[in-house]
């Protein structure tokens, strides 16, 4: 990175709209959806992504990520399923997997020593299994040292579909971040650092959204677009 690119806020990311906005796909192998019979597979590890454009374009370093990538795969499923998703923990620290703002049991709530027991370094797995009874966007990650973990890129959204969903042309997921880079593009450290966790967390220098810079956003005249932020 260097002096010239621009920072960007969530305000302003929120406010420049779909005018200036990314096409990207989620980033992610696929989007997964909740079968019958089979978990859905989810390997807390190292991760990649992309997070500048232009010269400085290259492969953050120090980075984490489920399955490898930022933001992780895309869980889709439908309103009164079940679902059933195995974690497997590749990183050298214990993680858990919390499912932010959707109703769950207790015990599959993913906060480290009173909901379960953290998922063991360097292979320990746990499998999560809850209903879902509400239709919504959502999103996932780890209540386990949180303010690096998640800080580094583990999280992904999940998306729980009506019974009915309303038709749309499109309908987009965008997952914001905000990354506290160094001049040279590395993850800058200093995480849990004081002043952060006293005041309003740890702020970015540069916006993500799907682990990509924003861009263009192309509309067609009438087209109905459902949009969805993280």
């Amino acid at each position: 990175m260097t002096a010239s690119l621009e920072a960007w806020s969530r305000r302003r990311v929120l406010k420049t709209g779909t005018a200036a906005m990314t096409t990207a796909p989620l980033l992610g192998p696929v989007s997964v959806r909740a079968a019958a019979t089979e978990p859905i597979r989810l390997i807390a590890g190292t991760g990649t992504a992309v997070l500048l454009a232009g010269p400085e374009r290259s492969k953050t370093p120090d980075l984490w990520g489920f399955n490898g990538s930022i933001p992780g795969p895309l869980i889709r499923a439908r309103q009164g399923t079940t679902l059933r998703i195995e974690v497997e923990n590749r990183l050298a620290e214990e993680t858990t997997v919390h499912w932010h703002g959707l109703r769950v049991p207790n015990p599959m709530d993913g906060v480290p020593h009173l909901t379960q027991t953290p998922i063991a370094a360097k292979g320990g797995r746990f499998v999560y299994e809850f209903p879902l009874p509400d239709a919504g966007t959502f999103w996932y990650h780890p209540h386990q040292r949180s303010h690096e973990q998640v800080g580094r890129g583990l999280y992904g959204a999940l998306i729980v579909d009506e019974k009915t969903p309303p038709v749309v042309d499109r309908d987009l997921v965008w997952v914001l971040d905000d990354w506290r880079l160094t001049e040279d593009g590395r993850l800058a450290g200093g995480f849990g650092h004081f002043m952060d966790v006293s005041h309003n967390g740890r702020v970015g220098n540069t916006i993500t959204v799907n682990g990509r810079q924003p861009g263009p956003l192309r509309l067609r005249a009438g087209e109905r677009v459902r949009l969805r932020l993280i």
